[in-house]
């Protein structure tokens, strides 16, 4: 077992935040990151970075190497392909897929991940959850395109597509768009895409190098099935909680309820900072690095008092 007097989970920016926290602040950390390299998400911000002062960044790809050159950074304790399995609250445990260590304090980082639907699992039709309607959208030129969701990020996804596609199809769950009123007054101005409501996929199969979605639907004007090249989930994200599941919140995001230090609710030494607490409706590169300050501050301070 290793001795660590902070172990940071999860290298993106609120990680990285918080480890450049500890080296300002003289507190040793370890950052484990389950991939083979920092950035978390940054590399799938293809647009322009305007709002995270003090410089305006082509894409999170230049905002990442400009990180990776900061010299706390290029210090960090860092182990990749390494994944927090399981946390012992009473004994300030935390156990990874390598090894175990013994902590004094544990900041989660981990971020969110998509939501899948389980209909369209092994489907070759389905494009990435990292797919960028604005840097790739000419790669669905002239093909019939699903997108599935009902919120800003889906019709934002539906309206750059219908750029290139042939056609667009909208599944929406529900009766009524999450989407703000500009996006639904923008998708009603395109000819070639079609909103389909309260609807469902049930089944996916491949035929012909297409996907043949069979979908269920409270509408009897809904199609059965429906046939496209290409199909884009847009149903949001939930945040990776793995090993800390039972300090989650019990709302449907599932994010980690936290005090104004950070703190995960119902612990003293468990910090949560970024999307992993802050949730879809939050999330920003700014908010992930204040939190990471707040945090590695506060533990700065009760470090003191000792």
């Amino acid at each position: 077992m290793e001795q660590v007097q902070v172990l940071i989970v999860g290298g993106g920016i609120a990680g990285m935040a918080a480890a450049i926290w500890c080296k300002r602040l003289g507190l040793s950390c370890i950052l484990i990151e389950k991939t083979n390299r920092l950035g978390g998400q940054l590399e799938q911000i293809h647009n322009e970075i305007w709002d995270f002062p003090p410089y305006v960044y082509e894409n999170g790809t230049t905002l990442l190497k400009e990180l990776e050159g900061h010299r706390a950074l290029l210090s960090l304790r860092c182990r990749f392909d390494e994944t927090l399995t399981s946390v012992d609250v009473s004994q300030r445990r935390a156990t990874t897929n390598r090894t175990a260590y013994q902590t004094d304090y544990l900041i989660v980082a981990t971020g969110v991940s998509p939501n899948q639907i389980p209909a369209l699992a092994g489907c070759s039709n389905v494009l990435a959850p990292r797919f960028s309607t604005t840097a790739e959208a000419e790669a669905v030129a002239g093909m019939d395109i699903a997108v599935i969701g009902g919120g800003d990020r889906a019709a934002e996804s539906a309206y750059n597509l219908a750029r290139y596609a042939r056609t667009v199809h909208l599944l929406v769950r529900g009766a009524h768009m999450r989407a703000r009123p500009q996006w639904r007054e923008r998708l009603s101005a395109i000819p070639s895409l079609s909103i389909l409501w309260e609807t469902e996929v049930s089944a996916c199969l491949e035929r012909d190098g297409k996907a043949v979605l069979s979908l269920r639907s409270a509408r009897p004007d809904t199609p059965s099935v429906l046939q496209v090249d290409r199909i884009l989930p847009r149903i949001g994200v939930h945040a990776n909680v793995r090993g800390l599941d039972s300090l989650v919140g019990k709302d449907g995001d599932r994010c980690f309820r936290t005090n104004p230090y950070q703190q995960i609710e119902e612990t003293d030494w468990i910090y949560a900072i970024g999307d992993v607490t802050n949730g879809p409706k939050y999330a920003s590169l700014s908010l992930a690095a204040g939190q990471a300050m707040k945090a590695v501050k506060h533990i700065s301070l009760q470090l003191k008092e000792q």
